[in-house]
């Protein structure tokens, strides 16, 4: 019996660093978690729009980033530290989450701090990412989500090349609003 491999399958390489213009890509490290607390962790504007809670103290960071660090070694898990290519500083996140492997599919999420916010990094950091997981892993179809309110969060993804496909009432465990209207994007390949 003759057998062919898969060439509609994903090919999981785990979190790759990736260098843009200003940026460089990176897995989180320990030595992180400062510019993690306060960049966007604990800062109420930053999480204004996103499923995460505020984070109370530097130790909740401390947790979370620890899991994260420890899902590395996992092939399917996507999460990389935006980091400053002169201050060397870690000023946000973008992730791939919910995977489905036989549909090729992701969402993408992305944080950056509020005092970087309007200089164009999401949308070249989000840019990037797109091209890593569409043509290094092969994922075909990438979504993303914004609350309504946040239309420079749209701006980005229609920038990154993402097309808008609905609005719609989306449910987030870990937010302090339970229920969120979001508008929702899509990439395909």
């Amino acid at each position: 019996m003759l057998c062919f491999k898969n060439e509609t399958s994903l090919k999981h390489i785990g979190t790759q660093d990736i260098v843009t213009e200003r940026f460089f890509l990176r897995k989180f490290q320990i030595e992180d978690l400062n510019d993690i607390y306060n960049n966007w962790t604990s800062d109420s504007e930053a999480a204004k729009y996103n499923a995460w809670k505020i984070h109370s103290s530097i130790n909740v960071t401390k947790e979370y980033l620890n899991e994260w660090i420890k899902q590395y070694e996992k092939k399917d898990y996507y999460l990389w530290a935006i980091t400053d290519k002169k201050s060397k500083e870690v000023i946000g996140s973008i992730s791939a989450s919910n995977i489905k492997n036989k549909k090729l599919y992701c969402e993408i999420g992305y944080t950056v701090s509020r005092k970087y916010w309007n200089k164009g990094i999401a949308t070249e950091v989000l840019i990037n990412v797109l091209n890593f997981l569409t043509i290094k892993v092969g994922f075909k179809n990438i979504r993303a989500y914004h609350d309504v309110k946040n239309i420079a969060s749209g701006k980005v993804m229609q920038k990154s090349g993402m097309k808008y496909v609905q609005n719609k009432k989306q449910f987030f465990l870990n937010s302090e609003k339970l229920v969120m209207d979001c508008c929702v994007y899509d990439y395909k390949t």
